[in-house]
């Protein structure tokens, strides 16, 4: 009778996952599945642009921005191009494999495991030195950084809901 109530009632079980661990579940799960084949993609593109002469990328990426970004701008472009030139399947395999890790890790997360927390803090750090170790510290992102330590923190705060 206590039960029936209860789910008359809608209120949560006490087994149950919380709300705010639910959201942050789901966002995740959109945002991986919405990066995953972009990072697949991005590796085809930069397998193929590897082996393009210097200066045919160089006049496609000015050409393509020359509308929206100034002259300095461009040769900033310009030189992210070349860094993805030389280092780009590597650096999107490792975004990728990042990000296959993360969706382990939220799916133990979403299914009640503590597990997924150390999988998903351990894929978002690594994922971040790894592209360092590659290509140098022109691919640190401070504000890629910064997310990152968030969704860990947010993570981290429902690991008692974790079993």
């Amino acid at each position: 009778m206590i039960r029936g109530v209860e789910t008359q009632l809608n209120l949560p079980r006490p087994d149950a996952r919380p709300r705010t661990l639910t959201w942050l579940c789901v966002a995740s799960f959109a945002n991986q599945g919405l990066v995953f084949p972009l990072y697949l993609m991005g590796a085809f593109m930069a397998y193929i642009i590897r082996d393009l002469p210097p200066d045919e990328v160089a006049d496609m990426v000015r050409s393509a921005y020359a509308a929206f970004l100034p002259p300095a701008q461009q040769d900033e472009a310009v030189a992210y191009v070349d860094l993805l030139k030389a280092h780009g399947v590597a650096l999107m395999a490792v975004f990728a494999l990042r990000t296959l890790a993360r969706f382990i890790g939220t799916l133990r997360m979403w299914q009640g495991r503590k597990d997924g927390f150390h999988i998903y803090t351990s894929a978002q750090l690594l994922g971040m030195l790894a592209p360092i170790l590659i290509a140098g510290p022109r691919t640190i992102n401070f504000l890629g950084f910064l997310l990152a330590i968030n969704w860990c923190y947010l993570y981290f705060i429902h690991r008692k809901a974790l079993r």
